[in-house]
């Protein structure tokens, strides 16, 4: 299993709870875009395709696609939905035209009158009789869709229907009911997003989602819920569907309703995340530290135990602490032997990290961009320091490198303008320094190396650095 997989059971629970998300946010609507007739048929095609996709890529690949199946919930959303929204109301248009409401006498013509005098002929001989403009209902003269409402208004109004009560269809209000509960979810989601430390980019989406599927709840009113009633009935008089419609009103207490999901989704969240979190995923050696989130009343400090369950913690996957901005102190056992890479990336507030003794693997990128950085103390069983490692580590201003190190690979120390020692001693075996591997520091003005060290022409570049060599 790859860096960025996790435990089969935490893929398997956590693709189960984005599937009815991704079914209602992304599946549904783009089947309703594909084919409206066989709207049903395509679904369940892209939902077993789906399902065929993340056990395959589960049992035979990687677990890490039920991160990918999370993101593209949002991703998918974010894009389906606003187009399935237009089109829509582009169908709404067409319906509208295709089939105005019809009234016996206050149906809304496709026309009105152009000129304000009109000859029409009479069935009786070839007398013609002047027809004026203010012989017809002023609300003819208005553009359709507002013509169709204010007839609606007329008759809420003798049906003693008023705007301003909150009464809504009881169907209408189940509706916006499940929508509510719907949103409390996701904004639960959320929320504990900024626990699991995310790039921006995922909390930029996340809003952007929440905030349609807020704007498309909102359109639930029952001005629209008659116009839809409407269009679907338009060989019935509109006095006779505003009393049918009136039969199931109730009270409208979704907002209400929704306020409270939202601060339970909210309060919910801050409860689960009012500590920091360890998720581990077993290996044969021993456990590994998958994700450490954010505690409420702790963000600064992090302590990872020697042991979980009765067996040792081996190591720290990918992405472990990166992009914790106001963590400053890491702890880590001796059992650790590997830290795979960005575990610390953009960490940019903390300032020394012991790493264990029995340490063997430190991946590239592994303190990227930790630019508050000042000391790094390397265990002795390092044999490789990776590309880009201590990359932009612009407090670092020493380092020792082990003696079992036989390579420093590019860009590993690139950007580090405060480093002026870089301690390698006669018995140090190392091999190579890699391309960029200590470009752009500044500080560093005199390195001694063993004769044999292979340096790219490329590795000191733009560093006011003299190289020295052991003499044996």
């Amino acid at each position: 299993m790859g860096d960025h997989g996790m435990g089969m059971a935490m893929a398997l629970f956590m693709e189960a709870f984005v599937s009815i998300h991704m079914s209602v946010f992304v599946l549904l609507p783009l089947s309703k875009m594909i084919s409206r007739e066989n709207s049903k048929k395509i679904f369940w095609i892209l939902f077993w395709i789906r399902i065929a996709i993340l056990l395959c890529f589960d049992f035979f690949i990687t677990t890490g696609i039920a991160v990918v199946d999370f993101l593209a919930v949002f991703v998918g959303a974010f894009l389906v939905t606003p187009i399935s929204i237009k089109k829509g109301i582009r169908i709404t248009k067409g319906s509208e035209r295709s089939g105005t409401p019809s009234d016996a006498q206050t149906s809304a013509p496709s026309d009105t009158p152009s000129e304000k005098t009109i000859l029409v002929s009479a069935e009786q001989g070839s007398e013609k009789k002047a027809v004026h403009a203010a012989d017809f209902d002023p609300l003819f003269a208005m553009p359709e869709e507002k013509c169709v409402e204010a007839f609606l208004k007329r008759e809420m109004q003798r049906a003693g229907i008023e705007e301003e009560q909150g009464l809504i269809p009881e169907d209408m209000l189940r509706r916006k009911n499940i929508l509510n509960i719907i949103f409390a979810v996701l904004l639960f989601v959320y929320v504990s997003l900024f626990f699991f430390h995310f790039p921006m980019i995922t909390y930029v989406l996340g809003f952007l989602i929440l905030a349609v599927y807020g704007f498309c709840t909102g359109r639930y009113q029952l001005m629209r819920y008659l116009k839809k009633e409407i269009k679907s009935r338009p060989q019935e008089k509109i006095s006779n569907i505003v009393l049918n419609v009136k039969a199931a009103l109730v009270q409208d207490y979704s907002k209400k309703l929704k306020w409270i999901l939202m601060a339970v989704a909210v309060a919910g969240s801050l409860l689960l995340f009012s500590k920091p979190r360890i998720l581990y995923e077993q290996s044969e050696e021993g456990y590994y530290v998958r994700f450490y989130t954010y505690g409420l009343t702790n963000m600064t400090t992090a302590t990872i135990p020697a042991a979980y369950q009765g067996e040792k913690v081996v190591g720290l996957r990918g992405n472990t602490f990166s992009n914790m901005p106001f963590l400053r102190e890491v702890t880590l056992p001796d059992t650790l032997t590997e830290i795979r890479g960005q575990a610390f990336k953009n960490c940019g507030s903390l300032e020394s990290v012991r790493l264990p003794e029995h340490l063997t693997y430190l991946g590239g990128e592994a303190f990227y961009h930790c630019t508050g950085l000042e000391e790094v103390n390397l265990p002795d069983g390092l044999t490789e320091i990776k590309g880009s490692t201590f990359e932009e580590c612009s407090s670092l201003q020493r380092i020792e490198i082990p003696d079992n190190v036989t390579r420093i690979g590019g860009h590993a120390f690139y950007g580090n303008i405060s480093l002026e020692e870089v301690v390698i001693s006669p018995d140090s075996k190392l091999q190579e320094i890699g391309s960029s591997a200590f470009r752009r520091c500044d500080s560093l003005r005199e390195i001694t190396l063993p004769r044999s060290t292979f340096v790219n022409g490329r590795a000191f570049k733009e560093t006011p650095v003299r190289i020295d060599y052991y003499e044996y």
